[in-house]
């Protein structure tokens, strides 16, 4: 039974895109969607999509090789480019924890996006947003992968100004927009290098990258290059995935993607977007792990991104750039765990992390939705819940927490800095729980709670049996316990914030890369502009550009078209003779068939007597 499921999980994929498809066209033919009919054919692609994960996982684990359903896209000799899925242990469950979260998160929307008039188009983006991310984790090679990366940056762009109305949310999706440029050309430049080595130094079928054939490519990759080179090779993917995993010094889109609806955030932080970076580096590990100074450079960016992402959370008093930035800490201790080679942890702690924000968003959002008259913030008591996990105080949470310090233990620098790491997010999240209001009325959305609660009831049985208790939880209790007293006791207090306060709150004034790469952007358009009107707008540049199109011309008139016309002139005279032939006189068509018998009888002669004297001159 597994088996048929995984073998037809492709078109599960494929559903989303079919959906998507379905919005556009019926728009473009002025169809007027209602949501009764658009919400439910999306839960149908993310429910099959849980349930089709679910089943498979059993056959996944236990195949002893990658199941594969491929065809070939481009085929030129041995160079094959195939597309399709390709499902192991890493993708069935980044593809589980996609569908779930998917799933959830659409239910939550079907509530908390019931007041806008263009829902049609949310959930268009929606599903299209699920196929690019569907395609890059069951992406049988690097190519694939790309596509769908392209595909998930283009359509979060298109989610996060959602509203463009908005100028505020129009300007943020497009740092975000740019801001994952770097990291898209990094990709692409990492892609063409290995292809090139492929085709100089191997068989050119491994130059379609396929991941079942990237040890050996990664091997080759190793042997035909120098040290040096190999490093910058391998830093093209890791910026590649610093930048969509939101890593130092990167890690300023994430917060304006905070300009986004709440269940795009929810969707963005937990188990889209933000792990793309950290997929692609598990899938790239043969690779990175051939050289220490790659994996060395991984984990000290991935342990500073969450040392530095804690400390700017804690003087946020937004609680979605608290989040965004607890976001960024969380994935720096994947790229840490990654970079210390344990890769089973990074996957698991994924998995948790993403759970658990899902759970943050749309709790916050349960009380503060964008689209209500209420200005007040409210903390509900789900936010809490998920607060005490995440935290490390509590079941998945303390499991996680807990491992992770068993992999850091044995290096005492990145011991000493997970366990401030671990104090400092006590500390922002309970200060943001002790900030706001708390509010203890039940909520009669079902649809909105149902998600929550289902979130906290994963979260918890993940988290099962609970592992011992170590200096993790020491140091997120005592942080617990600091935030709330000195909240409560600064709440009422002056508002006045320091100068280092306001620093730390801007992220240490780091957002001037993004002001960089626009400076380099306008310049460059600038210089192009007038490139452009100094040299191919003038008299002398118009007239160069002409002579190919007149040498062409000359050529088809003269080349081309003159045996056309000579042809046609011919006919034309054929056809006027033969007007004046039909005379409708048996005698003159006698003697015209007589004449023309003579000249051919007579050209046969001449032919064949030219043919014997021929032959005989060369006898």
């Amino acid at each position: 039974m597994s088996e048929i499921f995984l073998d037809n999980l492709i078109w599960v994929i494929l559903y989303p895109l079919y959906v998507f498809v379905l919005i556009g066209v019926g728009r473009f033919f002025a169809v007027n969607f209602s949501s009764r009919l658009i919400v439910p054919l999306t839960l149908l692609g993310s429910f099959a999509g849980v349930v089709c994960s679910i089943v498979s996982i059993k056959s996944v684990f236990s195949a002893p090789q990658i199941s594969e359903t491929v065809f070939s896209f481009i085929k030129i000799n041995n160079f094959s480019l195939q597309f399709g899925i390709a499902v192991d242990k890493v993708s069935i469950i980044a593809l589980l924890l996609l569908f779930i979260i998917s799933l959830l998160v659409q239910i939550y929307s079907a509530s908390y996006m019931k007041l806008e008039s263009k829902i049609y188009r949310y959930y268009a983006y929606l599903n299209l947003f699920n196929f690019g991310m569907s395609m890059l984790l069951t992406a049988p090679n690097l190519f694939q992968s790309y596509i769908g990366w392209e595909v998930i940056g283009v359509v979060s762009y298109l989610l996060i100004g959602f509203k463009y109305s908005n100028p505020a949310k129009s300007i943020a999706a497009q740092k975000v927009f740019i801001i994952n440029r770097i990291g898209d050309v990094a990709f692409l430049a990492g892609i063409v290098s290995i292809i090139y080595l492929m085709l100089s130094y191997a068989a050119p079928r491994f130059a379609t990258l396929d991941f079942s054939d990237f040890n050996l490519i990664s091997s080759v990759t190793y042997a035909h290059t120098n040290e040096i080179t190999f490093v910058i090779l391998c830093l093209l993917f890791v910026i590649a995935a610093f930048v969509k995993s939101a890593q130092f010094p990167f890690q300023q889109w994430l917060l304006e993607a905070m300009e986004a609806p709440t269940p795009v955030s929810a969707l963005i932080h937990s188990a889209t977007l933000v792990i793309a970076g950290t997929f692609i580096t598990i899938r790239l590990y043969p690779l990175l792990s051939l050289s220490d100074t790659v994996m060395m450079v991984i984990s000290v960016f991935g342990i500073f991104t969450a040392l530095y992402s804690s400390f700017c959370a804690i003087c946020q008093n937004n609680v979605k750039r608290v989040l965004a930035y607890s976001t960024s800490a969380n994935l720096g201790l994947v790229f840490a765990l990654i970079g210390f080679g344990n890769i089973d942890l990074a996957i698991i702690f994924l998995v948790i992390h993403g759970i658990l924000k899902a759970g943050l968003f749309l709790s916050y959002g349960l009380e503060n939705n964008e689209y209500s008259e209420k200005r007040e913030v409210v903390i509900p008591p789900s936010f809490i819940v998920f607060s005490l996990i995440l935290s490390g105080l509590a079941f998945s949470g303390l499991n996680a927490k807990e491992m992770l310090f068993e992999t850091f233990k044995w290096n005492p620098v990145f011991k000493l800095m997970y366990l401030l790491v671990t104090f400092v997010a006590a500390v922002y999240l309970f200060r943001i729980c002790s900030l706001f209001s708390f509010s203890n009325k039940k909520c009669r959305n079902l649809m909105q709670q149902i998600p929550i609660w289902l979130l906290v009831a994963l979260s918890v049985l993940i988290g099962l049996p609970l592992t011992k208790i170590g200096l993790p939880f020491v140091f997120a209790l005592v942080g617990a316990i600091v935030a709330v007293i000195v909240t409560i006791k600064t709440k009422n207090s002056s508002n006045n914030r320091s100068k280092i306060q306001e620093f730390v709150e801007e992220g240490f004034k780091i957002s001037f890369l993004y002001d960089l790469v626009k400076f380099i952007f306008v310049k460059v358009s600038y210089l192009l502009t007038v490139l452009e009107n100094n040299i191919t707008k003038t008299d002398l540049f118009v007239s160069a550009s002409k002579i190919p199109v007149k040498i062409v011309a000359s050529i088809e008139k003269y080349i081309f078209d003159l045996p056309v016309r000579i042809i046609t002139i011919c006919l034309r005279f054929a056809s006027r003779e033969f007007d004046l032939v039909q005379t409708k006189n048996a005698q003159t068509y006698i003697a015209y068939g007589a004449l023309i018998i003579g000249i051919i009888f007579t050209t046969i002669l001449l032919t064949y007597s030219f043919v014997l004297n021929f032959l005989g001159g060369i006898g």
